[in-house]
């Protein structure tokens, strides 16, 4: 049963990451803005890389790691987008499931469910790979983000 849930949500993932690939070449053209190669480069690895590196539990960590920070790219982005031109509010809450949904495909390939009793210190929640580590980035990367924003117009 790990497995039958374990490939279910790594189809699940690749049908988010294709339904937002198709979503953002409708929204942004590669061949008419030059921003347009970030969400296309960020489709191919979301569609084909991470939900591949998943299978396999030898790479589980990079696509985890690449899985997350796609969602976090996407989310600042997405945000930034939805303030200047048009809101997007939805859409960047059904890229932060992918978050969630990478983390349980995570937790159950690497952790033992059956007997887990792990709660991590206070210190350690913030380290890798517990949900404090992609919220830390998620808001450091937003604060780069904003600051670039602002200096550099």
């Amino acid at each position: 049963m790990k497995k039958y849930v374990k490939h279910l949500l790594i189809f699940v993932l690749f049908l988010l990451a294709l339904g937002g690939a198709i979503m953002h070449y409708d929204c942004h053209p590669v061949a008419k803005h030059f921003y347009g190669w970030v969400p296309l480069i960020s489709a191919i690895i979301s569609v084909v890389i991470i939900p591949l590196f998943f299978m396999f539990r030898k790479t589980i960590h990079w696509a985890y790691i690449l899985n997350g920070f796609t969602v976090i790219i996407g989310v600042i982005t997405m945000v930034h987008f939805s303030i200047v031109k048009s809101p997007m509010i939805a859409v960047t809450l059904i890229l932060i499931a992918k978050l969630y949904i990478g983390r349980a495909i995570f937790c159950i390939e690497i952790f033992n469910l059956e007997n887990e009793a792990f709660k991590p210190k206070f210190w350690q929640y913030f380290r890798y790979p517990h949900m404090g580590f992609w919220y830390v980035h998620l808001i450091l990367l937003s604060v780069v983000y904003f600051l670039g924003n602002i200096l550099w117009r």
